[in-house]
């Protein structure tokens, strides 16, 4: 038989045996763990056990017992408490999870290099209270391997819950697995899993958004590669919490001379009003040495984005100390990025010329792009220069190729306004048409009344009462586009719609004149003098001079 009988001893309800104690059980025993989770009200939540297996303070534990935990602690064989910081790996499916404890002068355990096999004696610790002076013995009922180098394995016996997550040895001393329970009612079996998987689970940048670890609300360890950190930080999705400024934290001290730390962490202290906070994190990454142009970058740009918002500030967060910031990262590095945000600052200092040469120089860069000619277009139509305006939007435009991309619409639409206050109203039509094109479903009734009224300019009629028609279908409650359609079906002459659309436009707003006007003429091309003249009437009393003309012709 493989293990004792039970008329020899019994211990946990099954057939095991107390072995002697060991050369290393009492060193093995420094390795082991309680390990108690609290919710965020500071209940207790659950007792654990666990294991040191590194002396970095990386310990090992079950997954279910830090659910729904906020805080954990973990208490050593001398009866010292630690807290543990961060899960460093998670895995539900097996029911293990790896954690780091903030503890010193830890005694690790040695996980096994190869795997024990059937029948092998295993060494289950007892949980850390418990009075036992010595491992219990079974023999390895069963091995089922798994990602060719792990194991699961049944052994004989019904452990009770208190031994959960307890190590388990083979002879020489060397942890094989964490001391699972058997689930439902299955009696005499109890499992380990193998501790070498639970040791390599690490965290990933897509750790993040895996549910694995969504589910478990203690910290979790920075991935140790900078770029997979990086993105761990950016797919956490909790940019205003303490959390997240403590993983900046982390990574900062992880790695010291990478930028992003700094300017990740003093952007978010100025979004929460910490300005000073915000300052000291871009010098100390100014002392780590990390890139000073960078750094400086981020300081101007956000020291503008406050300034555009109109916070309260501290009296040296000017627009003046941001320009200053961004010359002296230039002087580091004349990144096209960097340029652009003088551009914009000083556009806001009102220096127009200049800013509209930094826009400019934008262009003649990889970062060449329509927004660019139209930031400078808006510089040269506050410096009064007309044609340098049409000519910067003109370009922007020819960013594009037609069929016309939707990231063209603003330079399409700016043109348009532009060529419009210049009387080019056909090429302006040209430009709101295509603009329509790429903005179809968006638009309001006012879109199609501008257009409308630019159509008028360049004899578009049927095109202007087909927008009309469709600004007083989109709105029609607005006397505005009830009383213009009115106007355009007396020049279509149609004068049974024009009396209705100008009434439609009176029941609206009683006091709109030219409603009013309109009616009169159009009741006049019908023939009614006498409701013409009264129509004429109540636009003359509303100051309408024209219908008194009118009237004296009627």
């Amino acid at each position: 038989m493989r293990y004792i009988a039970t008329t020899i001893l019994i211990v946990f309800a099954s057939s095991v045996a107390i072995a002697q104690p060991s050369k290393w059980f009492k060193k093995a025993r420094k390795a082991q763990l309680n390990i108690i989770t609290y919710d965020a009200s500071g209940q207790m939540l659950r007792s654990t056990n666990g294991f040191y297996i590194d002396s970095d303070g990386t310990a090992l534990t079950d997954y279910a017992s830090l659910r729904g935990a906020v805080r954990a602690v973990a208490i050593d064989e001398s009866g010292k408490e630690w807290p543990v910081s961060s899960v460093a790996g998670a895995s539900s499916l097996y029911d293990v999870a790896k954690i780091k404890v903030a503890a010193n002068k830890v005694t690790p355990l040695s996980i096994a290099t190869s795997l024990s096999s059937k029948g092998d004696q295993a060494y289950v610790m007892p949980y850390l209270s418990s009075k036992a002076v010595a491992p219990t013995i079974v023999n390895i009922d069963k091995v089922e391997t798994f990602n060719d180098q792990y194991a699961q394995y049944t052994l004989p016996f019904k452990a009770p819950e208190l031994t959960t997550s307890c190590p388990v040895m083979n002879e020489t001393g060397e942890v094989i697995g964490l001391l699972q329970l058997a689930v439902g009612n299955i009696a005499d079996c109890s499992y380990a899993l193998s501790a070498a998987f639970a040791r390599d689970l690490s965290i990933s940048a897509l750790s993040a958004t895996m549910s694995d670890y969504r589910e478990l609300l203690l910290k979790k360890s920075m991935p140790t590669d900078v770029d997979q950190a990086r993105s761990f930080i950016y797919l956490t999705g909790s940019r205003d919490t303490a959390l997240y400024l403590s993983y900046l934290d982390d990574f900062i001290a992880a790695f010291p001379r990478e930028t992003s730390g700094y300017t990740m962490k003093a952007e978010m202290l100025a979004a929460k009003g910490e300005y000073s906070g915000a300052d000291d994190t871009w010098n100390a990454g100014l002392k780590a040495k990390a890139k000073k142009a960078e750094l400086l970058y981020s300081r101007a740009r956000t020291i503008y984005g406050a300034i555009q918002s109109r916070t309260a500030l501290p009296t040296d967060w000017t627009l003046e100390q941001a320009s200053a910031f961004i010359d002296e990262a230039l002087s580091e590095d004349p990144s096209p990025v960097y340029t652009a945000l003088k551009g914009h600052l000083l556009y806001a200092l009102k220096d127009y010329a200049a800013a509209c040469e930094n826009f400019l120089a934008v262009t003649h860069t990889p970062m060449r792009d329509a927004s660019y000619f139209l930031y400078a277009s808006q510089c040269q139509q506050l410096l009064g220069d007309t044609t340098a305006v049409i000519a910067l939007q003109d370009s922007a435009v020819a960013c594009f190729q037609k069929p016309f991309p939707v990231e063209a619409a603003p330079s399409l639409l700016m043109r348009a306004q532009t060529r419009l206050s210049m009387g080019h109203y056909r090429l302006a039509v040209s430009d709101l048409i295509d603009y329509e094109h790429l903005k179809l479903g968006e638009l309001n009734a006012n879109f199609y009344y501008q257009r409308e009224q630019a159509e008028l300019k360049c004899r578009m009629y049927q095109q202007a009462l087909s927008d009309i028609e469709h600004a007083a279908t989109m709105e029609p409650n607005e006397p505005l586009f009830q009383a213009e359609l009115a106007s355009l079906y007396y020049r279509f002459n149609m004068p049974d719609e024009a009396i209705s659309a100008a009434r439609k436009a009176i029941i609206l707003d009683e006091s709109f004149a030219d409603a009013w006007r309109i009616l009169g003429v159009a009741l006049k091309t019908k023939g009614d003098k006498r409701g013409a003249a009264e129509a004429f009437d109540k636009a003359i009393s509303l100051g309408d001079e024209m219908s008194k003309t009118l009237k004296e012709h009627n």
